[in-house]
Formats: C-alpha cells, sequence, structure tokens
C-alpha cells in the first residue's frame, strides 16, 4: 500500500486528558516566552537593568518562575515523547502500518520545517519546533525500549544534568565572579587586563551593559522586520545551534523518555486511580514549589546576579512542578468537573501547532512591527499574555466546530501522507 492511500487518525480517537494537558501547556509556555518575545535577551535575564522595576514587577517576576518557569516546557517534551509512541501504535495498528517508518519521518521532517519557519520567518529565535522534530528523529529507536529502561536512562540524563549544572553554578560562583570583580577593580585603577580577565568583563558588559548592549537592540527592533533580523539570526545561532549538542538535545530527550515511560504506565490517558493523582499533584507541587522558592529567593538575595541564574536543583524543581500539573489536569478529567474549561483547553489542545506559531505571529506583530519592544513594564507583559490567551480559547473551539484540524496541523498531516485530506467536519 502506498503513502497515498493512507490517511490520519481522525478526531474522534483523540485522547481528552492529552488535549488538555496539551493545551494548558500551549498556555502556560507563552508566560516565559513572554520576555524573550518582548524584551533584550539579557533584560530577560537581569530586569533590574533597563526601564522601571519595582513592586508589581517584582512580584510578576516572582510568581512566573515559581510557577510556570521550566514546568510547561518540561510537559510539553513529556508529551512530545508519549505523541511518538501513540502515532506509531495507532499506524501499527490497522493498514497503515507497513509505512510506519517512512511515514513518521515525514512527520518529523514536516516538523522541523515549520520549526524553521517559526525561527526565520516569525522570528521567534527560542523555536522549540525544529528541536522536537530533529530529537524525534533519533526518538523512533527508542519505541521498542523497556519502560524500565526509559526510566533508567532518563534517570541516569537527570543526575548527569544535575551534576552539570551544579558545577556551572559553582564555576560561576568561585571563578567567574570573582574575576570579574577584579577585572572592574583593575578598570578603576587604570590597570591593564590579562585575556583571561577581558574576557570575564565582556562577559560582564553583555550582561549589564545598557548603553552599548539594550539600548541598540531596542533600537533597531523597534525599526522593524529588516532592522530585527540581524539581532535575531545572532540569537538563533547562540540559543538554537550553539546549545543543540551541547544542552537543548539531552535535555528534552531525557524528558521525552520520561512522558514515553508515563504513556506507557497509562498515566496520561486518566486510567490510573484518584489516588495516584492526587499523590502527584500534592508531592509535585510540595516539591517543586518548595525548590522554586529557594531558587527564586537566591536570585533576589543575589541581585540577579550571573551566578544566580543557574542553580543546581533547576532540574528537579521543574520536573517536580511538571508532575504536579500532570496530577491536577488528570484528575480534573478524570473526575469529570470543569466540562466547559476542560473542552476550552482541549481545543486549544488539539491545535497546538497552530496556536504555538500564532503565538509567535502576534508577538511578531505586537512588539516588532508596532514597535513596543522593549516598551513595557514587566509585569505588562502578562496584559498581552492574557490577551492572546483569551483569544486563543475563543477562535480555538470556533475553529473545531467546523474543521478537523487547525490550518498548521492540516497541513503537517497533509505532508506526513502525502494526500489531500478533507478538513471540514
Amino acid at each position: 500500500m502506498s503513502v497515498e492511500h493512507v490517511v490520519p487518525t481522525a478526531p474522534a480517537q483523540r485522547i481528552e486528558s492529552i488535549d488538555v494537558l496539551r493545551g494548558w501547556v500551549v498556555l502556560g509556555i507563552l508566560t516565559i516566552n513572554i520576555i524573550l518575545f518582548a524584551l533584550p535577551f539579557s533584560v530577560a535575564r537581569n530586569p533590574t537593568i533597563f526601564g522601571t522595576y519595582e513592586g508589581v514587577d517584582v512580584f510578576t517576576f516572582v510568581f512566573s518562575q515559581i510557577v510556570f518557569e521550566g514546568a510547561q516546557r518540561t510537559i510539553f517534551s513529556m508529551l512530545f515523547g508519549a505523541g511518538v509512541l501513540l502515532f506509531i501504535e495507532r499506524l501499527a495498528a490497522d493498514e497503515r502500518h507497513t509505512k510506519v517508518g517512512r511515514l513518521y519521518y515525514r512527520r518529523m521532517i514536516g516538523l522541523m520545517v515549520f520549526g524553521l519557519v517559526d525561527m526565520y520567518l516569525l522570528l521567534w529565535f527560542g523555536d522549540i519546533i525544529f528541536l522536537y522534530g530533529f530529537v524525534g528523529l533519533f526518538l523512533y529507536f527508542l519505541r521498542n525500549v523497556s519502560t524500565k529502561t526509559l526510566l533508567t536512562l532518563s534517570g541516569i540524563l537527570l543526575v548527569i544534568s544535575t551534576l552539570l549544572f551544579g558545577g556551572l553554578q559553582a564555576f560561576k560562583v568561585h571563578m567567574l565572579e570573582p574575576g570579574i570583580d577584579r577585572a572592574l577593580e583593575k578598570v578603576e585603577r587604570g590597570e591593564e587586563l590579562d585575556m583571561l580577565e577581558i574576557e570575564y568583563l565582556e562577559i560582564h558588559n553583555e550582561f549589564v551593559d545598557v548603553e552599548d548592549q539594550i539600548l541598540p537592540e531596542i533600537e533597531a527592533k523597534q525599526q522593524g522586520y529588516f532592522s530585527a533580523y540581524p539581532y535575531v539570526l545572532e540569537m538563533i545561532n547562540l540559543i538554537q545551534w550553539l546549545n543543540l549538542p551541547t544542552y537543548s538535545f539531552w535535555d528534552v530527550v531525557l524528558m521525552m523518555m520520561i512522558g514515553m515511560a508515563l504513556y506507557r504506565l497509562r498515566v496520561f490517558d486518566g486510567s490510573r486511580t484518584v489516588r495516584t493523582y492526587l499523590t502527584m499533584a500534592l508531592l509535585g507541587f510540595g516539591i517543586g514549589i518548595s525548590i522554586n522558592v529557594y531558587e527564586v529567593h537566591a536570585t533576589l538575595s543575589q541581585n540577579y546576579s550571573i551566578a544566580s541564574q543557574i542553580q543546581w536543583t533547576y532540574h528537579l524543581g521543574r520536573l517536580a512542578m511538571a508532575f504536579g500539573y500532570i496530577g491536577t489536569i488528570m484528575l480534573v478529567c478524570k473526575v469529570g468537573v470543569l466540562p466547559r474549561v476542560r473542552s476550552s483547553l482541549a481545543a486549544v489542545g488539539r491545535m497546538a501547532l497552530t496556536n504555538y506559531l500564532v503565538q509567535s505571529i502576534l508577538c511578531l506583530i505586537f512588539f516588532i512591527l508596532f514597535g513596543f519592544f522593549g516598551q513595557l513594564r514587566y509585569h505588562e507583559l502578562y496584559f498581552v499574555v492574557l490577551v492572546i490567551w483569551a483569544l486563543q480559547l475563543l477562535y480555538s473551539p470556533l475553529w473545531l466546530k467546523r474543521y478537523q484540524y487547525g490550518p498548521a496541523e492540516y497541513l503537517w498531516r497533509r505532508w506526513t501522507y502525502g494526500r489531500g485530506v478533507s478538513n471540514r467536519l
């Protein structure tokens, strides 16, 4: 049977709890992405160095870091890992089983193309779609690995990542910051710097220099699309390509393997007991919030220093928070409460790719084309988030009343299966 004769999975076969969770994550991830959409990278790391930052701004920073940072991306990665197994299982269960490998790789390549569009056309240098498609190329080889092996491998990667973050934190505390202090003291005394001290000073200037680093970027991005493009290309090279082999690939693989294991354990489809999900929620939030409060306290007490940007507990905190959210949303779906909220979130989740891209489009229009980049205070960015949330919660159900798939999902499926599929209900 050729690829032209196979068709995508029908919407009726979807798992509601997964769609609800995915919808929550698509909305939640904007709470962190909005900072990089709207502010220079240095300001996103240290919001005190430019503009007004006080009162409600500090509260907003603390709240977003404790409640959202890292957890949404973690669940997104887990759901992608689960989606890999779900996609392969559904193909293998019917007449499409002879083309599993071909369809799977077409699917991943299509996702990578969407990611490249998001980066190079929509100017979202923090895109995660391309990375997911790229990692997905390798994830196929884990499809038959046992649940125990998946958990073991992910546990090993988690330990290694935690140790690496601890080592990086120690380097910044005991070498980088003292080196920066020495370099600044030498500059004040008019003494010559050695090569290492020059590098330390460049790192410091990149982190706090408003006049040389931040203002030119704000001015360029306020002047429009083509003026902003060189800065975006620089950030794509830094965040996407430089980090790919050293950090982001392994970080995503770790969370995707956990997601594959959770799918095998029937966590995502609401099959576990109420007690299981309640335990996940209580322990996850209890541990996660405690760790995140500790990390935010360290950041504030160290005045947002370079050393405070990375804590050895980071992976533990975001993973615990992810389990808290998963347990809570699965519990809501299992008990059957909040039907309208679940329905709206499920619609957002069914159109996850479209909604992720729409967030990039809307932020490009507002912050770059309309010139609001660098113009809003920290807390004001979340008014933009609320508006986008309202739009996506409104148009997603309306669209799915007439169509089976979101626009991007339809194009993705058409590419995957190599034929046109009717999208109207």
